[in-house]
């Protein structure tokens, strides 16, 4: 039988079902008996099925109705509900379990305008599930997803791609062998190892999630992060974009590249666009150097620009301002100098040359000073300064001079029971490749000294008060004491020192207080 006209209801004897394949229309139509059960109609030109609310069109079909089996070629177009659109070349249809399988540039489109494209896909209209095995490809706005295989959720707009997944995005791309996208939200989920690269930064992760609209992620599972400037690795972090921020936490290691400065702590913020950050929970600082890096710890570290600082907080100048002294263009040529240091409550400070302990420190990349409050105390080799405030200068990340103000005081061990020193309002020291070279106390200057014959045995002690008194040192031990001014004092023989003559006031030998090692600060 063969039918010219298009037609415009379903023949006799269909019902509408949602599981009878109701012709609507076509422009031919053949009917063939093959048994008794079997009867395959064959339809030709502006084909339009309907099972249910889902609409089949094609350039041509053939339909089972007995085993409600449909195959259709040309331009097809699955309507399922207006909610999923399918098109493709090939159509084979198992009506019964309502699973299409489609070949020959499939298409897929859902009502957000997500677009799916492979060359074969399965198609479960009762799930709405999409799975293609031979690569695909998903567009939706400006990212686009590959695979080589996937599954398509259209009620959660979910993607699960498999092998060689690559997401690009304007300001993305992520590469992994497995990952989760959501198509509504725009957020990525990582279930495998991932690599993400964004403007020269990589992160690698093995969990975690990629709001890619609002650029918010978090990761977990030892994720790292890499840019041409620094590397944090951490047990998790989040981070938003947008703002440019970051928490890490967990056996955080952050690396600064470009400053040489390393961050071990359990947890951390930084800031990429103030370039700071704030380190809690039992933060090490490392100030990287072949032989000699600087450790400090302290209850909590922060840093950021010297220029951003509040203008009511006011940091000295420490360097010699005579003789025409220019302050630095921190935001010029002298802008790797616009950062600062700072640590609150239990600081603590390792190096060969030197270590230090103190309630709080502050250190300004202007003059390359520590200045160190509230009770510090300094160790260089078998000398010890202590004062109420202590300004620390360094040269290539090594001691070069030091000023103590206010009842300073230094002590230098030359013996079981022996020490020579020195106290005044105020002493500076200066240092030689990290060791004491010489020491000045001015202001009600006062000292103890030990004298001592070419075999370094003790001949006596000198106890003095000066207005000004100079200590210099060899091999890391006071050689030679010179008086400037109203000299007074006495020496003693030896053996015929008085009691309490050898210590003056105020001497407090600090030496348990002393960093011994720096895995004393890892607590180690």
């Amino acid at each position: 039988m063969s039918q010219k006209d298009t037609l415009s209801a379903p023949p006799a004897g269909f019902v509408d079902s949602t599981r009878i394949l109701q012709i609507i229309r076509s422009l031919r139509l053949n009917i063939e008996k093959k048994d008794s059960v079997t009867t395959l109609q064959s339809l030709a030109g502006n084909v339009l099925v309907r099972q249910g609310t889902t609409l089949f069109y094609a350039d041509s079909a053939i339909i089972n109705q007995f085993n409600k089996v449909m195959q259709a070629y040309g331009n097809i177009h699955i309507n399922d509900n207006d909610s999923l659109h399918t098109y493709a070349k090939f159509l084979r249809y198992i009506g019964q379990e309502r699973i299409a399988f489609l070949k020959d540039n499939v298409k897929l489109v859902d009502s957000k305008g997500s677009v799916l494209t492979t060359s074969e896909l399965e198609y479960n209209l009762n799930t709405q599930v999409a799975v293609y095995t031979k690569g695909g490809k998903v567009v939706n706005k400006k990212t686009v997803l590959t695979s080589k295989e996937g599954e398509y959720n259209g009620y959660t707009k979910d993607v699960l791609f498999r092998k060689d997944v690559v997401l690009v995005d304007p300001e993305y791309s992520i590469y992994t062998d497995s990952l989760l996208y959501n198509a509504e939200k725009e957020i990525a989920t990582f279930i495998a190892p991932t690599t993400i690269v964004n403007q020269g930064r990589k992160i690698y992760t093995r969990e975690g999630y990629y709001d890619l609209n609002k650029g918010k992620a978090f990761f977990s599972k030892r994720p790292q992060v890499i840019d041409s400037t620094s590397s944090i690795i951490a047990d998790e972090m989040a981070l938003d974009d947008s703002a440019q921020i970051g928490q890490f936490r967990g056996n955080v290691v952050y690396v600064d590249t470009a400053n040489n400065v390393s961050i071990i702590c359990n947890n951390l913020f930084v800031n990429k666009k103030a370039k700071s950050f704030l380190a809690t929970e039992k933060p090490l600082m490392i100030l990287v150097q072949d032989k000699d890096s600087t450790y400090i710890t302290a209850d909590t570290l922060y840093s950021a620009r010297l220029s951003d600082l509040p203008k009511d907080r006011i940091v000295p100048v420490l360097t010699d301002t005579s003789e025409g002294y220019i302050p630095p263009d921190l935001t010029g040529k002298d802008s790797s100098m616009d950062r600062f240091f700072e640590a609150w409550r239990n600081v603590r400070i390792f190096s060969d040359s030197a270590q230090s302990v103190c309630d709080s420190m502050f250190y300004a990349g202007t003059d390359s000073a520590f200045r160190l409050y509230r009770d510090p105390v300094l160790w260089s080799s078998d000398s010890q300064i202590t004062a109420d405030t202590i300004y620390m200068f360094t040269k290539n990340k090594k001691i070069d001079k030091l000023n103590a103000f206010f009842n300073g005081f230094i002590i230098n061990k030359v013996g079981s029971n022996q020490y020579n020193q020195v106290r005044g309002n105020t002493v500076n020291a200066w240092f030689n490749d990290g060791s004491i070279d010489y020491v000045r106390a001015k202001g009600r200057a006062e000292s103890i000294y030990y004298a001592m014959d070419n075999e370094d045995g003790f001949v006596g002690m000198n106890r003095a008060t000066s207005d000004a008194i100079d200590m210099f040192f060899e091999d890391r031990k006071a050689k030679k004491v010179k008086f400037i001014n109203d000299l007074k004092g006495v020496t003693y023989p030896i053996r015929q020192i008085p009691p309490d003559e050898d210590r003056l006031k105020g001497f407090n030998w600090q030496e348990s207080r002393r960093p011994k090692t720096k895995f004393e600060l890892f607590g180690l």
